[in-house]
């Protein structure tokens, strides 16, 4: 049994921030019911990667644990089965553009006449308010917007995008923490609220040292690659004979650590580099000291000689290493999923781990409205009517 075990959740969630909360509910117990269009569903069970089968890879990692009901919106009657589901349920969440769902007639204001507890949150680009919250968004373009992809990348090249969505993920996460704070809230008052969660938003909260490089010096922060040559040294990625490999020795106890490990103890009372504010003003000197002993060795060599008790010193790894990490696998973060749609596929496991209530994962991805009849019937929707929602095409 899960934390959020008990919980409904009606998810018009489609591509990835949205379902990347929902997921998270989803794998720690809330019972998420998937609300997709008919005949054509979330846009993301069109994205790549396809396996054989044509079936997305991206769908069936971030929707598993969900079940998926197929209703056309703009009919009456559909909308008259999520004001049905919204009296049982707890949580609304969606990701349409700002106000799209009080046009339909199921915004926040509606729903808490029918369920005052219900909570409702909406993850948009720019928020539900302000002059940019009519603008689509995707996370190349908030990156861009907040700083972040202005920071990111060498500083010979132009600004560089993540290499995974982090805008997408990260607000996602921040969605999920809002509404399961939302929910306690509605545990100890009986009061259901409307959640504003805006890319735009969480992404500039975490945009770290660019922020606070304008805010404390009120300079533009260069983009500096690997490093971090503005807050602590070493911090960077350094070429080894078969790949890259990664240091992060960011105190005293580490830096000394690292000088120890490499055979190098003069390194860490050389007067250019005996403190961080030293190492970072004689950034260049210190890469090339630390970059000769990384030529010529191998990742599995180099392993092998670093302690890694104050030090941060890992091989920089390809997703293909990655899951066979004996570490990840360890911890279960490797696993495979007989998925409704892709069949058995490797799929990233919970990273949470709770003690006495653990998440877990219940089943693949659904088919698309695979459960739009069982729900229906909780609904007390007879085989008739059921039978004439599909021939009106509202199912």
């Amino acid at each position: 049994m899960g934390p959020l075990d008990g919980v409904m959740v009606i998810d018009f969630t489609q591509a990835f921030s949205g379902p990347f909360c929902t997921v998270n509910l989803a794998d720690y117990g809330a019972r998420v019911i998937k609300v997709e269009r008919r005949g054509e569903g979330d846009q993301c069970r069109q994205w790549l990667p396809y396996d054989a089968k044509g079936k997305s890879g991206y769908f069936a990692l971030y929707n598993r644990n969900k079940e998926s009901i197929t209703v056309d919106l703009s009919k009456a009657e559909g909308r008259e089965i999520i004001k049905k589901l919204a009296v049982r349920a707890d949580i609304v969440d969606d990701n349409f553009k700002a106000g799209a769902l009080a046009k339909m007639g199921l915004g926040y204001g509606e729903l808490k006449t029918i369920n005052p507890k219900i909570i409702a949150a909406s993850i948009t680009g720019y928020g539900g308010y302000g002059p940019m919250s009519h603008k689509a968004a995707y996370d190349n373009i908030i990156e861009g917007t907040c700083g972040l992809m202005e920071s990111s990348g060498f500083p010979d090249r132009g600004p560089q995008r993540n290499g995974c969505s982090v805008g997408d993920s990260y607000t996602g996460l921040m969605a999920a923490f809002a509404i399961t704070t939302a929910y306690y809230h509605m545990l100890v008052t009986g009061e259901g609220q409307q959640i504003d969660v805006a890319m735009q938003d969480c992404l500039l909260a975490a945009t770290e040292r660019a922020f606070l490089e304008y805010s404390v010096n009120g300079a533009v922060l260069p983009r500096d690659g690997n490093r971090l040559s503005d807050t602590a040294a070493p911090y960077d990625v350094f070429r080894c004979g078969d790949g890259w490999f990664s240091v992060a020795a960011v105190n005293e106890a580490g830096w000394k650590e690292f000088c120890e490990d490499i055979g190098r103890n003069g390194l860490a009372c050389d007067p250019r580099f005996d403190t961080n504010g030293k190492r970072c003003e004689n950034i260049g000197a210190l890469t090339d000291e630390i970059g000769c002993f990384f030529q010529g060795k191998t990742q599995e060599e180099l392993s092998g000689l670093f302690r890694g008790r104050y030090a941060g010193v890992a091989p920089v790894q390809d997703a293909m290493a990655a899951v066979k990490d004996p570490h990840l696998l360890s911890r279960d973060m490797v696993v495979c999923i007989d998925d409704g749609n892709m069949g058995e596929f490797i799929a990233t496991g919970i990273p949470v781990k709770f003690e006495k209530t653990p998440g877990a994962i219940r089943k693949g991805s659904p088919l698309l409205g695979e459960d739009t009849a069982k729900i229906l019937k909780e609904l007390e929707y007879t085989d008739e009517e059921i039978g004439g929602l599909v021939a009106a095409e509202i199912i």
